[in-house]
């Protein structure tokens, strides 16, 4: 999970949603803002263009008008990741939120090696980042059959990714041994490319970055460049 800014104020059809019987916060204004607020990729998984959009609870409403309407508990997620989480899930931590540190709570780690599994590691004990991460186990390894196809179908997407991306960051030191600027350069851009929030997949590519001094010394200038 990384670090998204949720745009303000509230799109104006979820008052008016709100005051209905029948009222529906799947409104076209609300999915703009999402799609926009979330760069058009699920929150929880992070893979981007999604084929299927789902407009997720963080908390879930059950039947509470005032969460089911309100704009800061909605967010854009893949059909996977919205089942898997439904209402076990009941107290994440908000990646909208600076304060609950997303990106630093929880790390994410793929071998780009033929059947890895995600690596998900609480950074943090308290109760909303253990949560957290065993959701995120569940999402990208699996829980039933089904699932864990699924989370297989995910991880193929990210698997390649995350090979790319490496591959670009060896290309890339190649060309510093061989003092190639030009190369270093083009390089140098899409490996920031690979680190903004538009890129599916952020917070791994992020973590290869952090979990070495050398790498972060490197690159850990990127991650906000183009946010």
């Amino acid at each position: 999970m990384i670090f998204f800014e949720k745009s303000q104020p509230a799109p104006a059809s979820l008052a008016s949603e709100k005051r209905k019987v029948s009222g529906s916060y799947n409104q076209q204004d609300v999915l703009d803002r999402l799609v926009d607020d979330f760069k058009n990729k699920c929150y929880l998984c992070e893979q981007d263009e999604l084929a299927s959009i789902n407009i997720e609870h963080r908390i879930p409403h059950r039947g509470d008008a005032d969460l089911k309407f309100d704009w800061n508990n909605l967010f854009l997620a893949c059909p996977h990741c919205n089942n898997i989480k439904l209402a076990k899930y009941g107290d994440i931590l908000d990646c909208t939120c600076k304060t609950d540190e997303v990106e630093d709570s929880i790390k994410l780690k793929l071998d780009s090696f033929p059947m890895s599994e995600v690596e998900v590691v609480a950074n943090r004990m308290d109760d909303r980042t253990k949560q957290t991460a065993e959701l995120l186990d569940a999402v990208y390894n699996g829980t039933t059959p089904m699932k864990t196809k699924e989370a297989e179908n995910l991880t193929s997407k990210l698997d390649a990714e995350i090979y790319q991306f490496q591959q670009q960051l060896r290309r890339y030191l190649e060309a510093k041994k061989h003092g190639d600027e030009e190369e270093m350069r083009s390089l140098r851009r899409k490996i920031g490319y690979g680190l903004q929030k538009t890129s599916p997949f952020t917070s791994f590519k992020r973590w290869i970055i952090r979990d070495n001094p050398k790498r972060n010394i490197e690159f850990g200038d990127l991650f906000e460049v183009g946010d």
